[in-house]
């Protein structure tokens, strides 16, 4: 609840024509202050007026003044530069650790604003709560806010691509070989292509990156995937031969095959598949990073992505599974998806360190061209009215529902914020 009163309070809802204290004192408020999240009074640096008399200090905000006593404050130091008390009930006087009384406002709220409020934070997750009401928000304060998400979410993926980078010491291409293994798992199997990624060192791929068969040895053996026996065709029988040499070469151990995930996937992004894509991926450009970078169109880029994988996977989804014959390449919506989540995050993290900011409008240039994401998220809002045009916007939304949304940040959505501020009057003075 003091969530609610600190956000009333932060934005002036309240009848600033009739502000009085429990003593009958007008006043004026000339500054709400700025909001301390951490410990000490709420807000500081507020600036209050009494007639031609002005005070500056913090305000504290609390749903009843006896809580003045119950959190302690009536003997903490840090309180004494409070000026004000912002209550919903007064059921007390408080005093400083001198002994000097403080004055108190009192704030009733209607109860619509309970409603309001209540209705936002309690809902079902497979629910959004403002949808009825998205129609009263004003297209433009919708616009920008889609714009400050979009760009709050790369922002935050940039800063994980940085500290991989960090981690490998400034290696932008070891960093983004990673990233894009993690990309080709497509969420069940990101870690475990991760893993599989950090296990094997770029530096070595690299070594024999011009034979597609032995960079298939390399990544199929380091995945766990030739370790069974009986396989008797010669192409499997091939790539075991490759990774025991590979192996005792670079001091290798595989990772247990154990750790791929097959429920609920399509053939087709069976994890065997999307290693032979990655590994025809880098043998035909092997050092990625640096091709990316180069490239800056985005029809170039998934021409990158359109590597044809060995003969065997034309008729196989797994090494002992044949299948009729299909060209198992990546398709359009995987390649996009790793254009979003891992491109796009790499070109603006390596642009903010270089300086470069025409790198940093490619990138979101990029999710302006690319088609918006289609899950579960982006079609709940696009049927709530919400314009999603591009992949710019489709990744506005998915920060919307996970970063606010799902965390009941109401009050720091321009989105509730704007429904409670466009309420009936929300506060009456007593």
């Amino acid at each position: 609840m003091e969530q609610l009163l600190h956000h009333i309070w932060k934005y002036g809802l309240y009848d600033g024509n009739r502000c009085l204290t429990t003593a009958g004192i007008p006043f004026e408020v000339i500054d709400a202050g700025v909001y301390n999240p951490n410990a000490g009074p709420d807000f500081f640096n507020a600036k209050i007026k009494y007639g031609a008399t002005g005070w500056a200090g913090t305000v504290e905000i609390h749903q009843q003044s006896s809580d003045w006593y119950q959190h302690g404050h009536h003997t903490d130091k840090t309180y004494d530069s409070v000026i004000l008390n912002v209550v919903m009930k007064h059921d007390s006087e408080i005093y400083r650790t001198g002994g000097d009384r403080i004055d108190q406002f009192v704030m009733q709220v209607p109860e619509h604003i309970f409603n309001d409020y209540a209705f936002l934070q309690h809902h079902s997750p497979q629910t959004i709560p403002c949808a009825f009401r998205l129609h009263e928000i004003n297209p433009l304060v919708l616009s920008d806010w889609k714009t400050a998400l979009a760009l709050e979410r790369i922002l935050a993926k940039a800063k994980r691509v940085k500290t991989l980078a960090e981690r490998y010491a400034g290696n932008w291409e070891e960093a983004f070989y990673i990233l894009l293994a993690r990309s080709f798992g497509t969420g069940i199997n990101s870690d475990p292509f991760e893993r599989l990624a950090r296990s094997l060192p770029l530096a070595y791929l690299l070594k024999h990156i011009d034979s597609l068969l032995q960079t298939e040895a390399f990544l199929f053996g380091q995945a766990g995937f030739l370790e069974e026996e009986g396989n008797e065709h010669p192409y499997y029988l091939l790539l075991r031969r490759e990774y025991a040499l590979l192996r005792h070469k670079f001091r290798l151990t595989p990772l247990p095959a154990s750790m791929w995930r097959f429920a609920r996937l399509r053939p087709g992004a069976f994890p065997q598949v999307r290693i032979a894509a990655l590994a025809a991926l880098l043998h035909t450009n092997p050092r990625l990073f640096s091709v990316f970078v180069g490239t800056p169109s985005l029809k170039e880029l998934k021409e990158l992505f359109a590597v044809k994988l060995s003969l065997f996977w034309e008729n196989h989804y797994q090494f002992d599974r044949p299948s009729v014959d299909h060209n198992k390449g990546l398709g359009n919506q995987t390649v996009d998806s790793i254009l979003i989540n891992t491109l796009v995050p790499v070109l603006f993290a390596y642009a903010a360190q270089t300086g470069q900011v025409a790198l940093e409008e490619r990138a979101i240039g990029f999710l302006e061209e690319l088609m918006p994401e289609n899950n579960m998220y982006v079609r709940a809002w696009r049927e709530c009215g919400l314009t999603i045009r591009n992949a710019f916007d489709s990744q506005a939304v998915l920060q919307l529902q996970k970063e606010y949304c799902d965390h009941n940040k109401c009050l720091y959505c321009r989105i509730g914020h704007q429904l409670l501020a466009s309420a009936p009057k929300a506060i009456t003075v007593v």
